[in-house]
């Protein structure tokens, strides 16, 4: 039920797209829904535990099959251009192994699950004249992406359960670059990423498009997140990464 719902609300903004582009003029958009195939690696730790809890060998988790959906519109004149992205993660396994979370201990096989909601809401420009000086074929956005992160680890055992939750605003530098050497076929990579303080937040992407018929375009990539945040105790170190495809519309 849950990836249904994912999977409508992805379906929803690319729908929007054409009412969108066809209301107003000199406005480009781009909206496309995806499979990402991510595998966790790190670690995580809550306030009332000494050691930190490894996300393979101590929770089992590997790797997941996850929709995402992303919409990107380029505005005329000196309006900013924006950029918005969905992708929620989610991972149910049982413990390889007896674990002490949140202050309790829960035995063998024991059911974990990990919830990463992930939404970035992105306002950025082009650098002016390049891609004019490049003859199209060569551009570069940068700009500011504000990262909401909605995370929640829980173990339960028959009646015994605990949880713990996080929710935090990022806000990062957005950089993004396309390199189109044919008319049909791009080369795109995009960085959004932060550190202050003891806390950090990184997110590379590439991907390879091309244009199937009419505003209807496919694409591959790879993708690889790294949080490190520490929020009331509650300490999540690990990464995300794996190849993706998508299919969406451009006009």
């Amino acid at each position: 039920m849950r990836k249904t719902t994912r999977l409508l609300i992805c379906l929803l903004l690319v729908l929007a797209m054409p009412a969108a582009a066809m209301g107003l003029p000199m406005i480009g958009v781009e909206g496309a829904v995806g499979v990402w195939w991510t595998s966790p690696s790190g670690n995580l730790k809550t306030g009332s535990d000494n050691d930190f809890l490894d996300m393979e060998d101590d929770f089992s988790f590997s790797r997941e099959t996850e929709l995402f959906g992303r919409l990107k519109v380029d505005m005329p004149l000196l309006i900013p251009n924006a950029y918005v992205m969905a992708n929620p993660l989610k991972w149910s396994e049982r413990t390889s192994r007896a674990i002490r979370f949140g202050g309790k201990r829960f035995l063998k096989s024991s059911e974990a699950e990990f919830n990463l909601n992930q939404y970035d809401f992105g306002l950025f420009y082009a650098i002016p004249f390049l891609q004019t000086a490049t003859l199209d074929r060569f551009n570069v956005d940068a700009g500011l992406n504000l990262r909401f992160i909605d995370a929640e680890t829980s173990v339960s055992q028959g009646v015994l359960s605990e949880a713990e939750s996080m929710s935090i605003v990022i806000p990062q530098v957005y950089l993004g670059a396309q390199f189109q050497p044919v008319e049909r076929f791009s080369v795109e990579a995009e960085a959004r990423g932060l550190t202050y303080k003891s806390d950090s937040s990184y997110s590379l992407l590439g991907r390879v498009k091309a244009t199937a018929f009419g505003p209807v375009f496919v694409s591959g990539g790879y993708r690889y997140d790294d949080y490190d945040i520490d929020k009331s105790g509650f300490m999540m170190d690990f990464n995300f990464s794996g190849p993706f495809v998508e299919t969406g519309l451009s006009f």
